[in-house]
């Protein structure tokens, strides 16, 4: 494998997007290969190889591919300690993967595009009605978030320094206004998405949309 990072990644990947913004926190240089989602790359062969899951992002690192963006982010924390990402209290540490869970497990599943199509050819869907079933879960989901951020913000989401749970936190918050949920229906959740928009780690990574 090459010495230089090299990150598999997708356009309107929110997954990809959370790698993005943990290499650039972590100011590491890295060779960018996009995956056409769209079209079908990731369930081609040859990404496969790279990939069995066919998911992005793929990052190939240290001699090693690593798959999912959790583990790679944790990952990066414990080979790149500087900044952590990961809270060095134990119970911080605790808060901010939970705020991570809620979006890898309890939000973006929901608006993955196999997911959408699902909706659309099995169930026969409109793209109003996926939308709008999109919409409702994620609303609950940031009434509950809305909650708990309340409660522990600072600057950031668990407190006044930069973690896991922002760098999870903000192409959720860019993508949910797509479903008829935008943060500023949220107060403590458009605080926090203002806050980081001004950081270019976060800001100058988005990828356009086509």
């Amino acid at each position: 494998m090459p010495t230089r990072p090299r990150l598999f990644h997708g356009l309107a990947s929110s997954a990809s997007w959370r790698v993005r913004i943990a290499l650039a926190l972590k100011e590491l240089a890295y060779d960018a290969v996009l995956v056409d989602l769209d079209g079908g790359e990731n369930r081609g062969a040859a990404y496969l190889r790279t990939n069995p899951i066919g998911q992005v992002p793929t990052l190939e690192i240290d001699g090693h591919r690593l798959v999912q963006s959790v583990a790679i982010i944790e990952y990066l924390d414990e080979t790149r300690p500087d900044p952590p990402l990961l809270p060095r209290e134990p119970h911080a540490r605790a808060t901010a993967r939970a705020i991570v869970e809620v979006v890898n497990a309890g939000i973006q599943p929901l608006h993955n595009m196999p997911v959408r199509r699902r909706l659309a050819s099995q169930l026969g869907a409109s793209d109003d009605d996926v939308h709008a079933w999109i919409g409702h879960w994620v609303r609950l989901r940031y009434e509950g978030l809305e909650t708990i951020l309340a409660g522990i913000a600072g600057r950031y989401a668990v407190g006044d320094a930069l973690s896991i749970a922002d760098v999870f936190l903000y192409p959720q918050i860019d993508k949910s206004d797509e479903f008829g949920v935008p943060p500023a229906a949220f107060p403590t959740i458009d605080r926090i998405y203002a806050t980081l928009s001004a950081l270019p780690a976060f800001a100058e990574t988005k990828l356009p949309r086509l």
